[in-house]
Formats: structure tokens, sequence, C-alpha cells
């Protein structure tokens, strides 16, 4: 045990070696700068130690924003020579973690402290990253380009993925790397995407079967090619292994990526060795025979056969390893557990199960491809489109300029009063005009005629106190639609009341477990209380997200500054842009559009994970609903949640079978129901926290010229930490304040993405005015 005087000694020293980090006069004695560092928590990221690292990392940054390879960057510069010079080709580099990893570092800097100098380094390195970016989605190792294998497409050491998943990072806008703007954000994401292009195209074909990737391609061929003399065109064990889980880490991808996937993970189970253990040497044997060990791949495969390959510096190919020289056998990683990690992804990977040809299976063709059956998400709208409400006539455009990644089944009219299902037939006339020029980008667009015949007459008046009347056109559609023979499930997109989809799970019930519907609820709800309650007490364990606020963020809130600002994107991105663009002006010369988030939800979401982020919004598992009976009218005194359902049972005492009563409150005129027990009864639905004033008309006197009044108020956020175990799939607005827009609760969910959305539609929409053509920069980079 030491003594006392002895800890005091030990203490000093300690400080004064605290003292020589911070100073920078022996960081690289005590610090060796790695992606270890970035395992450190929040609190480190806060101390002079960190900030002495980063403030000799951002002294080692090139004038283009990049870092060096194989260089500490802990250490502060000691000579001149230690910065490479502007023009040194060291200077730039994305092998061995260079650039990503200071990046990384540096974000985690500037979201712990502040500082902008953190900021400034980091966001230079974000523009060095799509600078370096070749036309056709690749990167190369080092940018500014060097001669050599430098310049090719680098899937080496995991070069180029790592920077697609911090690029990717930066578009999701997440902690650490909120401070990044908007505009930086968005071509971020185009880069991951024009990256996941160039992945897909580089996918090595052999005898029409696709493999894997080789560990670099020509730019311009796209080709495996050679890169150092013992790294040959091969298929590599190594490098696909980091591709695929990526691929598999897209939260939706789409048929191309999924099939990529299913090929790649067939090949790794078709190449690999069992029975052997692998030991990195110089002198001593590399593959030792063991039943016991667990399975290897190889570093580099023979494009053509499948063999294991190898090399000296001579480049001469070898087909074993012990034919090679100690020198290149013991210091390169020929075999690993690759293909492992692979599988373990794919057993988790959500898509797998639905991929038709299973791992096992030795054909090595790879089947026809139907994404549109087992892929693409299946849709029916519901919309209470017509009257002078511009929103759906808006979110009809915008999901028919998306209709190809969707398998639309359905368009169903349900309005109140005004509206029938020619107003959707209008917006299809309109899509029509736009088909040929649509159709040239996917032959996935629904052809016009078939879109007319999937359209169908829904509910035209409000539910009655029971909340179901007789079947419609609509409701026996989607009764229809739910028994086909698709494991996907049904996706039910209600962008009015949800009398419909009450009156098919009143008819047939069985159909609950293969809807996912998505509510755009809030007015609406105030409008259909009764087929709302009728789902809630009778059909609980629906699937069901009930959007009364969220959906707001869509066109309030977010960034509405110059061209985001819901008018001016309208008029400089929409008007004149096609039949489409044209109409949607045409109802509203500003953005609207409150029911697109549901069509957001399968663009831009997790279909079955509602609390994740994205373009439909992210929601909470759903508390008890609200809902409070009285036999009375309401006092003042009274208190009812907003979008809560209060249920109005009266007694009518002697009233005669022909009894008729009226609830008017605002510009709402309910139509009370006479019970058997001679109660009339309504229900209501508050929209706004307000108080709200009732009267009644009636021909039973006792009720005539009732008065009475309620408050309504925002739900405490405390209630949402109470899921309701009666409504296990229901999901609502996320009540956290620091989510709202105004009073609506959510709404910055789905406003932060406003750029987002907006720039995609922007993109879209213009396929309405001209017809796809071949990218040449994209075929030939």
């Amino acid at each position: 045990m030491l003594h006392r005087r002895h800890l005091h000694a030990l203490h000093l020293c300690l400080s004064a070696i605290l003292i020589l980090i911070v100073s920078g006069k022996s960081t690289d004695a005590q610090i060796r700068f790695d992606k270890n560092l970035l395992r450190n928590d929040d609190a480190w990221f806060q101390s002079d130690v960190a900030r002495a690292v980063a403030d000799n990392v951002i002294q080692y940054q090139s004038p283009q924003g990049g870092w060096p390879k194989s260089t500490n960057l802990a250490r502060p510069p000691r000579a001149p020579d230690d910065i490479p010079r502007p023009g040194d080709g060291r200077a730039n580099s994305l092998d061995n973690d260079a650039t990503t990893v200071p990046m990384q570092f540096l974000a985690r800097m500037a979201h712990e402290t502040g500082d902008i100098r953190y900021r400034d380094s980091f966001l230079k390195g974000v523009d060095y990253l799509l600078a370096a970016q070749y036309p056709g989605g690749g990167w190369p190792q080092f940018w500014p380009l060097r001669k050599g294998y430098y310049s090719h497409i680098t899937f080496n050491d995991g070069a180029m993925i790592r920077v697609m998943h911090l690029l990717r990072d930066v578009a999701d806008g997440e902690a650490p790397y909120g401070f990044v703007d908007g505009m930086r954000r968005r071509k971020a994401a185009e880069a991951v995407r024009l990256g996941i292009e160039c992945i897909l195209k580089c996918q090595v074909v052999v005898d029409g079967v696709p493999t894997v990737w080789c560990a670099q391609h020509d730019v311009k061929t796209l080709a495996p090619t050679q890169a150092r003399s013992y790294e040959h065109p091969s298929l590599s064990g190594s490098e696909s292994a980091g591709v695929l889980i990526f691929l598999m880490s897209v939260s939706d991808p789409t048929p191309e990526m999924m099939r990529a996937v299913q090929a790649g993970v067939e090949w790794f189970d078709s190449v690999k060795i069992e029975g052997y253990r692998y030991n990195k040497s110089q002198t001593g044997l590399a593959l030792t025979k063991d039943q016991q060990a667990a399975a290897l791949w190889a570093r580099f495969y023979e494009i053509k056969s499948n063999r294991p390959i190898f090399s000296d510096r001579d480049g001469v190919i070898r087909y074993d390893i012990q034919e090679i020289g100690g020198e290149r056998r013991g210091g390169y990683s020929w075999y690993g557990d690759w293909g492992q990690k692979v599988a373990q992804k794919y057993s988790q990977w959500p898509h797998h199960e639905g991929v038709k040809k299973q791992l096992r299976s030795r054909s090595r063709r790879i089947p026809e491809h139907s994404g549109a059956s087992s892929h693409r998400y299946r849709a029916i709208v519901s919309t209470d489109i017509g009257g002078t409400d511009p929103d759906d006539f808006q979110s009809m455009v915008h999901l028919l300029v998306y209709s190809d990644l969707l398998d639309l089944e359905g368009l169903v009219s349900s309005p109140y009063g005004e509206g029938r299902m020619k107003d959707i037939l209008d917006v299809i006339d309109c899509y029509e005009q736009d088909y040929e020029c649509l159709s040239s980008y996917s032959d996935k667009y629904p052809n016009p005629d078939i879109l007319r015949a999937i359209t169908k007459q829904g509910e035209i008046e409000r539910a009655p106190y029971a909340g179901v009347r007789r079947p419609t056109e609509g409701s026996r559609w989607i009764i229809d639609c739910a028994h086909r023979d698709d494991s996907r499930p049904l996706c039910l997109l209600v962008w009015g009341g949800l009398e419909d989809v009450a009156q098919a799970l009143n008819d047939a019930p069985g159909i609950l477990p293969k809807l996912r519907v998505y509510w755009i609820g809030g007015p609406n709800k105030k409008w259909s209380p009764d087929a709302y309650q009728y789902i809630v007490d009778h059909h609980p364990t629906l699937w069901m997200i009930e959007s009364n606020a969220t959906y707001r963020g869509w066109f309030t809130g977010g960034d509405q500054s110059g061209v985001w600002g819901n008018e001016r994107f309208v008029s400089e991105h929409i008007k004149g842009i096609g039949a489409l663009g044209t109409f949607f002006v045409r109802q509203k010369a500003d953005i609207k559009m409150g029911d697109t988030p549901s069509v957001g939800w399968l663009l831009n979401g997790r279909l079955e994970d509602p609390s994740r982020p994205g373009w439909g919004g992210r929601y909470v598992r759903a508390w008890k609903r609200p809902n409070l009976k009285l036999n009375r009218l309401p006092k003042e005194s009274d208190r009812i949640e907003v979008f809560g359902i209060l249920e109005l049972v009266i007694p009518a005492g002697d009233a005669p079978p022909d009894a008729k009563a009226t609830l008017i409150v605002e510009n709402q005129r309910l139509i009370g129901h006479l019970a058997d027990d001679r109660t009339m009864r309504f229900r209501f639905c508050p929209k706004a926290a307000k108080q709200y004033s009732f009267q009644l008309e009636s021909n039973v006197a006792s009720l005539d010229g009732l008065r009475g009044a309620i408050t309504a108020c925002a739900p405490e956020p405390s209630v949402a930490a109470r899921p309701d175990t009666r409504l296990p799939n229901w999901w609502t607005d996320d009540l956290t304040p620091s989510l709202a827009e105004g009073p609506h609760s959510g709404a910055k969910t789905v406003s932060r993405w406003r750029e987002s959305y907006l720039s995609d539609f922007a993109g879209r929409i213009l396929r309405c005015q001209r017809p796809a053509t071949v990218n040449a920069a994209e075929v030939t980079p």
C-alpha cells in the first residue's frame, strides 16, 4: 500500500504530465490519434486534453480539406515537413481512416464545445468529400488525383464505404452532425445516392450471375482492376463484406439493392472455407486443419473459378498461400471471418425473409425478381378530396409523381358533402397528359387506365353513432385487396374520415392483421368521431398511426426562408411543370399538402417502427385514448384533452319515437342518436385548446334550447410515458415540447425534413415536363 507521501508525489507527477499534454509539448507521447478516440464519452470531448488534440488535428488539414494518412494527428507538427504541402499528394487521402476519422472527431468536438474552428474544419472536410466524388458516384483513394492505382474507385480497406457512412450520417442530421447546414445535408444525401448507384453498377457479373466486388474498379469501365502488384483484379472477400453490410444498413432499400445483397450473400455462402484455422505468420503454416474452427474466407478469389489467389510483390498469381514468400505471407491478411459478419447482418436484415431464393440453394442462378410483388409497399389511399380545400388535390399530385415507387391498389373517394370520384379522376386526367414523360423514367408508373379502374366511391356521409352504416364500393375494395394472396401488409393512407376503414373491419374483421393505417387525424377526427370510437372499442389491436398534429410540419415550420417558403417554392419549382404542376398551382399557389406525410412514411421511413425518424414524422405509443362521457351538457369547468372524444348521453325523458336533436358546435351540426334507453347521444372531438360552446335544437321540449360549454386542453407530456396496453399497435403524436411547432405536437419531426422532401419533390416533378435521357457521366465516369 502506497504511503500518503508517495501518493502525493504520484499526483504531482500525473498533473505535470497532463500539463504537458494540454500544452501540446508531448501529446504524441501520450495519445495516438485513431478511431479509438471516438469511443470516449461526451465529457472527454469537453476536456482540455481533447481540445489540445483537436487543435493539432486542424493544423494538418490541407487547403483542399482532407488529411494525410499514417500520421499521428494528435501531436503538434514539429517541422514544416510534418504538414504535407498543398501540392503534395500525401496531403489528402481516404485510405487507412484518413480524413473520415478526423472529421468524426471534429464533429464530436464541435457538438460538445460549440467551437466554430472545429465546426468550420469539419464543414471544409464535407466539401472535400463532395468534391472528391467522381460524377459516376465513386471515390478515389486520393484526391486531388494521383497517378496509378490511387485514382481507381476504391473499396479497398473500406475507403469508399467509410465516406458513405459518414455522409449518410451528415445527411440524416442527427447528433453530432446537427450543426451542418441544409444545403450540405442535401448534397451529402445526393452523394450517397450516387455512391449506391456506383456500387450497384460495379457488382461483378460472372456468366450472367451477380457476385460481389473487387477491391478497386476502373473509373471509366467500372471493371475490376489492379492495384498493387499483389492486389489483382478479383472478387474480394474482405471489401465486399463492407459493401454488403452498408447496403443492408439502408433503411428503405430499392429492389435493385435487395437483389445485389441477395446475390452477394449467396456468393459468400458458396465460397466459404471450412475445417481450417488461419495463422498469419511469416514462418509457419498459414492454414492448419481444424474441424472445430470457424469458417474462413479468402481475401481474393479468381473471378471465373472462385479459387483463392495469392501473390508476392512480383505479381505472379499463386493458388497456394505457402507458395508465396514469408514477407507477404505474414505481412498481409489473406484470410478472415468477413463472411461471418455478412451472414450475421443478413440474419437481422428485415428483407431477407421476403427473398425467394434461399441461401442454401446451390444453383447459383439468381431467379427473376419481381420487386413489385415482394418489396414495394402496397397502398390504398382514402381521400376526402373535393370541395374547396386544396390539400387533398395537392397531395394527390404528389402521390402520382411518386407512384412508380408504390404498388397503388386503390384510390377511394370518401368526402363529406361535396366531392366524388370525379375529383380523383380529374387528377388522373392530368397524370395521363404527363404519363409519356413519367414512364420514360420508370416502367413502374401505373397506366392511367389502371388508376381509373382502382378508383372507388367510398362513404359520403359521416358515420352514425354506431360507427358503421352500410358497405360501400370503397370498403368492399379494401376487403378484396386485403384478401389477396400477398404476404406484404396493406397500407391504408387515410386522408379523411375513417368510415370506410371501420366498415371494412366490421364486415371482415379477419383482415385486421394485414392492415397498416396511417391516418391524418386532427380536423378529420373532428368530423369522424363515431367511426373512430368504433375502431377503438371493437378493434383495439389495429396497427394505426393517429397523426393529429405531427402532419402539420409538412407545411408549418422548418426552414421557410428563400426558396423554401411555401409560396416561393411553388412559384419556382412547381408552377408550369407539366399538367400536374399546373393543376397543383390551380388549387393553391402555395404548399398545403397536409395529407402527404402519410406518403412520406412509405417513401422515407420505417414501415413497422414509427418511433424512427422519417418524412412521415416520428411517433410514440398511444396512451389511453381520451374519452369523456357525460349524462348532461358540459359546463365551462369540465375539461377534455384536445383531440379527445366527448360523448354526451342525455336523458330524453318521454321523447317520441321520431325524436330528433342537433348539437350545434361552431360550424358543426351534430345529429343525435336516440338510443333504446331513451337517451339522446352525441360525440364531439375538439381540435384546438380553447373553450367550446354548445346549443341543442330538438323537437323534444326538454332538450330544445339547452346550452353548455367545455374547455379543451393540451395533454400533459407525461401521459405519453404510459402507453395503453389495450392498444398495442397504436401510435400518435410525440408530446415532447421541443418537438412542437407552436401548438402542433410532434410537427418538428416532419418539418425538420422540409428541405429534403421539398427538394426531392422539385426534382421529381420535373419528370412531368421532360423525358429521361441517358446521362453519359453516370455510365462512363
